[in-house]
């Protein structure tokens, strides 16, 4: 058998891929690499340009319809509106989260406009030439649960099951003839959705969520759809940026003979946030 000398450069060759791969084995594994998928708890946090179309109608106390007022056209509500909105992700297993999300600046509105003709809100009649005040309010509250049935490095898709709270109060008053209505309602509802994140890069991602709720409870009807579409910057393992474009369309109504009414609110436009993720 043929002998190799220690001076052979085959021989140092295979000595160094020998070194080579004792030392790959021998080498601790690598860290898993940062990844939006993987955060088990999340803080938003951002700011909504809304541009909004509201109808509001309220029956008098007899039980006769009200005039169908258009909050902007009507009452002098601005059509546009920086509101803000708040969220918190806890990821309780690897497909189980749970979401919590607040407008917590909602579509609080004032505008004071002259009325052009007869409006029928409750049981005041507002005429042609009148000065109106008016205010109105918006709360949305929802809780869900989420399994993500489709999982991967890149991609992550979930529905969501669970309720949101819709409340909202309008005011209509004439300061020259002391006369005032008021309004508030509020109802729970079932909702359902669902949602995908995709990872596009190391640090780029797109996040997409569609969710729907309808229901009824002590004579309220109401109901909820919302879009959302982001693209979102990972700027290191705890903080991530977000730019995209949200859609809401809420209607309640009563049916209660002493606060009848109608109430809807269409709202859509671009929004920025901040998100900090452990």
């Amino acid at each position: 058998m043929r002998t190799i000398p220690l001076s052979s450069p085959r021989f140092l060759l295979g000595a160094v891929g020998c070194f080579a791969c004792a030392s790959a084995f021998a080498r601790p594994p690598l860290e898993q690499a940062d990844n939006l998928l993987n955060d088990s708890f999340t803080l938003q946090a951002g700011l909504i340009l809304s541009s909004n179309q509201t109808e509001l109608r309220r029956d008098s106390s007899a039980g006769t319809p009200g005039t169908s007022v258009g909050a902007e056209r009507d009452l002098g509500l601005p059509s546009k509106k920086l509101t803000g909105f708040a969220e918190m992700m806890f990821r309780m297993k690897k497909r189980h989260r749970i979401r919590l999300s607040d407008y917590y600046l909602p579509l609080d509105r004032h505008g004071t406009a002259t009325v052009k003709n007869t409006i029928n809100f409750g049981n005041t009649t507002y005429n042609v030439n009148d000065t109106i005040v008016s205010s109105l309010k918006v709360r949305s509250l929802a809780l869900t649960y989420s399994y993500s049935f489709f999982q991967s490095e890149r991609i992550e898709i979930g529905a969501s099951l669970g309720f949101n709270v819709l409340g909202f109060d309008g005011q209509v008053a004439v300061p020259a003839r002391l006369r005032t209505e008021y309004a508030e309602n509020s109802a729970p509802a079932p909702l359902g959705g669902l949602d995908g994140t995709f990872r596009i890069s190391s640090r780029f991602y797109a996040e997409l969520r569609g969710q729907y709720i309808k229901g009824s409870i002590s004579g309220v009807n109401a109901s909820l759809k919302t879009f959302t579409g982001n693209l979102l910057f990972r700027m290191n393992p705890n903080v991530t940026f977000g730019l995209g474009y949200i859609g809401y369309s809420a209607a309640v109504e009563v049916s209660n003979l002493a606060d009848r009414g109608h109430y809807s609110l269409s709202s859509k436009g671009p929004q920025l946030f901040a998100r900090a993720g452990f």
